[in-house]
């Protein structure tokens, strides 16, 4: 199949650091290839640009992965009659309407939810069940999860950090670095903007690139991510499990984890700014994490690796009726 995967066109394809759509559309395109197919990137954000790129090909399958594009769903038909059509939203509040307004997403979640011309493929059971629930045609939603590369890691047994705890995104207020700085051995890596609230003089390792975050990851005990909100479990956790690390996370961020395995900490939302509670779950987690990294990462892969959701995804495909 030549199958076209469009992104938001703000930051290239691959990201040299910070980027996690665009990171998710690589590995598409790499794992597609891997399997005989054709993935073709289109990263631009003059719609009729993205036009001229799409026509420019006989594509089986085009995928946006960027729902502020709903409105050219129908530009697309109008010019891709033949291809299969879907779109993929990654905002991290779908289930919590309050947040809608706030961010001006009111307008994309009522198309979402009164489209039944295109297929939504949900990156996450918890997104499904909300479009679901607020009434969204059941014949077009496929949930297709959002994975890791596992074989890009470098995995270690031994790891140089055992004794500290990696919290990797971007700094920002909605993954709540700041509250936990005051706790020893926890180090933050991620794109920095400065007047964000967080004191980049406090255990601030800057921005990794690609390389340095796939040798790095795994030298360390476990990671935290204590988000208000997320799509699905997001792709650190996802790299840290197949990195060995065990981890601690809010509620929003483990939607997709088997909550009852030893590695994964599950911190209830009236905790979250408890700094000691925190701080001995942390330890607690990374104690016997490190005694299970090789269970963790076969945990990891068996779950999450592009190698086996790639292979959903082509089947959702070829099971799409046009």
């Amino acid at each position: 199949m030549r199958i076209a995967l469009v992104g938001p066109g703000i930051i290239e394809i691959p990201p040299k650091g910070w980027g996690a759509v665009e990171s998710l559309i690589w590995d598409y395109a790499t794992e597609l290839g891997e399997l005989g197919h054709t993935g073709t990137i289109i990263n631009n954000p003059d719609v009729d640009e993205i036009i001229k790129e799409l026509t420019s090909d006989e594509f089986d399958f085009i995928h946006v992965h960027y729902d502020v594009f709903y409105s050219l769903m129908d530009v697309i038909r109008e010019n891709c009659p033949n291809a299969k059509l879907a779109i993929s939203s990654h905002y991290p509040y779908i289930d919590q309407p309050d947040r809608h307004p706030y961010d001006g997403y009111d307008k994309i979640y009522r198309w979402l939810i009164a489209n039944d011309k295109y297929y939504n493929f949900c990156i996450s059971e918890k997104d499904y069940h909300t479009y679901l629930n607020d009434g969204a045609n059941k014949s077009k939603l496929l949930v297709c999860a959002n994975g890791a590369q596992h074989r890009d890691y470098i995995y270690s047994e031994s790891p140089t950090k055992s004794d500290r705890t990696l919290y990797l995104g971007k700094i920002e207020k909605r993954k709540r670095q700041s509250f936990y700085q005051t706790i020893d051995n926890v180090d933050y890596v991620g794109r920095y903007v400065s007047g964000t609230p967080f004191d980049p003089e406090v255990n601030y390792l800057g921005e990794w690139d690609h390389q340095t975050k796939l040798e790095t990851v795994s030298q360390y005990g476990n990671m935290l991510l204590l988000s208000d909100g997320e799509n699905g479990t997001p792709l650190v956790i996802k790299e840290a499990l197949i990195c060995g690390l065990g981890v601690v996370l809010s509620k929003y961020a483990a939607h997709d984890l088997d909550k009852s395995l030893p590695f994964v900490t599950v911190i209830d939302n009236d905790k979250w700014e408890d700094i000691d509670y925190v701080k001995e779950k942390l330890e607690e987690n990374r104690e016997v994490s490190l005694t299970m990294r090789d269970e963790i990462r076969e945990y990891g892969v068996k779950n999450f690796s592009w190698q086996t959701l790639i292979k959903t995804y082509v089947k959702n495909i070829e099971n799409m009726v046009v």
